[in-house]
């Protein structure tokens, strides 16, 4: 036991070693920024299994993403061998789409039940509203009224302190909307967390089956749990309380979608005899970038007390704070930054500029495109929120078996004859109480020939089977085989009739395209079957999609925002805008504190060098205004920081330097025009 113990504490820190030592109970690893909690995970998992502690398939590791959970499963693989892939690691809608997967007569679903997205639940609550007279011409509020239906569903009543008419209206269509789930044999993101935790305190035998399943639970980002995922988390660990989470309260920044800081800063008291572990040594930043991050954070109360501190004696350089004149000054002068980093060694990629809002990576992104500096923009609409990648997945799923909303999407598009009145008499089929729509329809069509619809929608699952044939069996590539199946269904003629500009129409098909090299990556990973095409589904209907590890980065800046940026770390850093209204936020932000961490993880991304811009004016509704500095920075001792007006003072030597090339120049030029003469 003693060899495997020092095995996996190897080249970890007294206060890792701590946290990998920890067997039962449960334990609260306070992991600031940049402590290496990846590595102690690892090593902890790792542990436990080859002492002999639990068996692989008995630990289960929560997480927010299945790049976080495949990163998990590969290194403890590599140290411990055979078996480690048999570790439960996955999102925690993962886990409960498995849970409802292997329960799913006793949650009432269809076996093949789908998952629909928020796009799909928003058009689901906007078709409600259309039922309901009283609220139909109500100038509602979509995505807040959608809020406040989860807020009954979650609490089983409705917030007695709201009265919105979103609030009102939420007390009648939250029964329907579940209704209207059930009906349609889907679920959404709430439902794979809220149905397995019904059914966990309702049923003692799925309780008892479920807490015994696994002897170890893990919690990575603790921080961005909501209240529903604590639930969940208790009634996982009630028989054992072997749980450990892992977080930092300092970089709790979701608040805004439903983060709940109070699990973090409250869960020794939830848990009692709770070990708590700090990693405070940062193996990110120079000493002089964690100064001015101990002393940002420090200005928030409730938080649980730590100090980064440099693993190395490396102090660094002292971060840079620009001020200037208005936004198209700060602009030029990030533009002119750049390029000297540059110069001076910096790749694109080594770069990244992190900034509050939207708008303001507009007006950068300009800058960079006029100067042709390659950058990187994350965010804007993703793949799978293209209504085109949406098509290609629905008729993917409905090729393996459809969902009533995946089947409805498709089976008029391109449009083959089935219109309203159709569908109308395919819902009144009554053979069997229990038919799904895409069953009623075969049925519809079959008994209905003299139809000009019926032999379409024949044609139509003729189609559906022969695409799930050529995707699990053809000697040709997904992506090739989607392009050739929707360029004989039409689909391909309907996206060019869908757009006036040629562009718009590669780049929409270019959606279809990157669906089917995900599929490929998938195929190539786990084999070309019916069970990966399935998991591909799975995955994508999650949300999740697998990247390529091999892919490498391109040399190109990149741009984000605050909230984008966490989790990563670059070498150099511009963060923008450190004013008020903007940082914190007059409009976005949640509460002050929250808008601090948010400063605190944008600073703590740096690795070498970190540059702050804010300006004295800016354009507000077409004219200039006077703005004042953020908060955040009067905070903080002007030592942390170097203060520049107007840009950067050139160095000894730069301006003769530049005068040089400028008279060398025009030399060039009037010599050019003499020899003309």
């Amino acid at each position: 036991m003693g060899f495997f113990l020092s095995y996996w504490l190897q080249n970890l820190n007294p206060e890792q070693q701590a946290a990998v030592s920890h067997n039962h109970g449960p334990l609260l690893i306070l992991a600031g920024a940049g402590s290496g909690k990846t590595t102690v995970l690892v090593s902890r998992t790792g542990r436990l299994i080859a002492e002999g502690l639990t068996k692989p398939h008995r630990v289960c590791v929560l997480t927010f993403t299945n790049k976080a959970a495949h990163e998990l499963k590969i290194r403890v693989a590599k140290k411990l061998g055979a078996g480690a892939d048999k570790v439960w690691a996955g999102t925690f809608h993962g886990f409960g789409l498995q849970f409802l997967k292997e329960h799913w007569k006793e949650a009432q679903l269809p076996k093949r039940f789908g998952v629909i997205d928020a796009s799909d639940a928003q058009a689901i609550v906007k078709d409600l509203l259309r039922d309901h007279k009283a609220y139909e011409k109500a100038r509602l509020n979509v995505d807040a009224l959608i809020a406040k239906i989860a807020f009954i569903r979650e609490n089983g009543r409705d917030n007695e302190h709201d009265d919105s008419i979103e609030s009102a209206a939420s007390i009648i269509l939250a029964p329907k909307f579940v209704s209207r789930l059930r009906q349609l044999g889907v679920v959404d993101f709430e439902e794979l967390l809220l149905r397995p935790l019904r059914m966990m305190k309702e049923s003692s035998i799925i309780r008892e089956k479920m807490q015994k399943k696994f002897d170890f639970v893990m919690v990575d980002e603790f921080q961005d749990t909501n209240s529903v995922q604590m639930k969940l988390i208790d009634e996982l660990t009630a028989s054992h309380r072997n749980i450990a989470v892992v977080g930092d309260d300092d970089q709790s920044i979701y608040g805004w979608r439903g983060a709940e800081i109070q699990n973090i800063l409250g869960f020794p008291k939830r848990y009692k005899n709770c070990e708590v572990i700090r990693l405070e040594r940062n193996y990110r930043s120079t000493s002089k970038i964690l100064d001015l991050a101990n002393a940002i954070i420090a200005s928030n109360k409730a938080r649980h007390t730590k100090v980064l501190k440099p693993s190395a004696g490396n102090t660094g350089e002292i971060p840079e704070l620009f001020v200037f004149e208005n936004e198209d000054e700060e602009v030029d002068q990030v533009i002119n930054e750049l390029s000297n980093f540059q110069k001076q060694g910096y790749k694109w990629k080594d770069i990244a500029v992190l900034y509050r809002s939207n708008s303001q990576g507009g007006l950068m992104e300009g800058g960079l495109r006029r100067s042709g500096i390659p950058y990187k923009l994350t965010g804007g609409t993703a793949l799978f929120d293209r209504k085109e990648s949406k098509d290609v997945l629905a008729f993917i799923r409905s090729s393996v078996f459809p969902s009533e909303v995946s089947f409805r999407r498709i089976i008029n598009l391109p449009a083959r004859g089935v219109g309203e009145k159709t569908i109308e008499a395919i819902e009144e089929v009554s053979e069997g109480s229990n038919l799904l729509f895409h069953q009623k329809a075969r049925i519809w069509a079959k008994s209905n020939s003299e139809e000009k619809a019926s032999q379409a929608i024949l044609d139509f699952f003729t189609f559906l089977e022969n695409l799930k044939v050529q995707l699990c069996s053809a000697n040709i590539s997904a992506e090739e085989v989607l392009n050739n199946e929707l360029r004989i269904l039409g689909y391909r003629e309907y996206v060019q009739q869908s757009y006036v500009n040629p562009q718009a129409v590669e780049n929409r098909w270019l959606s279809v395209t990157l669906v089917g090299r995900i599929l490929d990556g998938m195929f190539n990973r786990h084999g070309r079957s019916l069970d990966t095409l399935d998991m591909f589904i799975n995955c994508m209907e999650l949300r999740d999609p697998v990247q390529d590890a091999g892919d490498e980065q391109a040399n190109e800046v990149q741009m984000m925002t605050l909230h984008a940026c966490k989790g990563l770390e670059f070498p150099l850093v511009f963060l923008l805008g450190l004013e008020e209204d903007l940082l914190p936020h007059a409009r976005l932000g949640q509460n002050t504190d929250e808008e601090r961490r948010l400063f605190y993880v944008g600073v703590t991304r740096a690795k070498k060098h970190l540059v702050l811009t804010r300006v004295r004016q800016r354009k507000r509704y077409g004219r200039h205004v006077p703005v004042a500095p953020s908060r955040f920075l009067l905070e903080l001792n002007d030592n942390l920081y170097k203060e520049m007006h107007n840009g950067r003072p050139m160095e000894s030597g730069v301006r003769e330097s530049m005068l040089a090339d400028l008279y060398a120049k025009l030399n060039l030029k009037i010599a050019e025009r003499d020899a003309e003469k």
